[in-house]
């Protein structure tokens, strides 16, 4: 049997290597491979965490409402969270680190 723990990371890399490459690709038109990318997303996913926390929102729970009504699907709430809050962190990560590139 597949330990519990081990589903977190696998999901927790998967998350962040699917963030990653959307957040690399809104920032900088591409992406920068699947160990970047998931680096880039679980960080991103620790920004994103602490942002949505801080203005007390929950991430993705307008798409999922729009996707359910318009589509009739059911999509689970926790998984669109995670992709929203691990992108959205990844993306400031990036434009932080763009900034900081361009002062130097």
């Amino acid at each position: 049997m597949i330990d519990g723990n081990l589903i977190k990371i696998i999901s927790m890399v998967l998350v962040g290597a699917v963030s990653g490459t959307l957040a690399a690709r809104i920032v900088k038109g591409n992406n920068f491979g699947f160990i970047a990318n998931s680096v880039l997303g679980i960080i991103g996913a620790v920004v994103g965490g602490y942002i949505f926390d801080f203005l007390n929102l929950t991430p993705g729970a307008g798409i999922v409402k729009m996707v359910e009504k318009t589509f009739e699907v059911s999509l689970p709430l926790n998984l669109v969270g995670m992709l929203v809050s691990a992108t959205i962190g990844a993306v400031v990560v990036l434009k932080v680190f763009s900034l900081i590139s361009k002062k130097k």
